[in-house]
């Protein structure tokens, strides 16, 4: 059921690209007026899914939970390309979708699904040990106004994608320590999309305990 649609939308530019895609069922749900609709999954890679729905997304932008394994990936896509077929008697949306925002433990979990590697555990868990214990990446321990900052400024640099979600933007942080006149050093390793390729960055910026943020280099 549905392989002409899968043929249909995932042919052209993205087969030209070489991204590992997975074509296969998988779960996913799209959220909508704050519940998520069952959809179908068939085909993932690095870049973005497809997906066939009974319901058409009203934007262009869509929040989608995806089953990877065993775990469970959100992110916010942003659809590229749909249309509709008729199958047995029913109308299905045919849903393209490039990840225009997923946290970046989400985004590695999504590689390694597409290029069948095991988990290698939690990573960000044993990076932030240093950091007190805390089971989170280094990003989401600070306050909300310095990570908007900190988006801004990699943006403007052109090492995240204009309009990135400073709630949840493509990249992984880690505490450096502080510098000699006392602000807080970070490393940032930061993806962006572009053309359907995943561009990878590596920042150092500088944060003061006023919360301004320098990119360093």
């Amino acid at each position: 059921m549905l392989n002409e649609l899968v043929k249909r939308f995932g042919a052209g530019k993205a087969d030209r690209r070489g991204a590992d895609r997975i074509r296969k069922r998988f779960p996913i749900a799209w959220l909508k007026d704050g519940a998520l609709v069952s959809a179908l999954g068939l085909e993932i890679s690095e870049k973005g899914v497809l997906f066939a729905s009974r319901e058409t997304p009203a934007s262009d932008h869509v929040d989608v939970a995806i089953d990877v394994g065993a775990r469970r990936v959100r992110a916010r896509l942003k659809i590229a390309r749909q249309g509709t077929m008729s199958r047995d008697g029913a109308d299905w949306a045919m849903i393209a979708g490039v990840f225009e925002a997923i946290a970046a433990d989400d985004w590695d979990a999504v590689v390694r699904f597409c290029k069948n590697r095991a988990d290698p555990g939690n990573k960000a868990a044993e990076e932030l040990a240093a950091m007190g214990g805390q089971d989170d990446d280094a990003y989401r321990l600070l306050p909300l106004r310095v990570q908007q900052h900190v988006v801004a400024v990699l943006v403007q640099a052109g090492r995240l994608a204009p309009g990135s979600d400073a709630k949840n933007p493509l990249l992984r942080m880690s505490y450096e320590g502080k510098t000699r006149t006392g602000a807080h050093r970070l490393a940032v390793t930061s993806r962006r999309n572009e053309d359907g390729e995943v561009l990878q960055f590596d920042s150092f910026v500088v944060v003061d305990d006023s919360g301004n943020v320098l990119l360093e280099r």
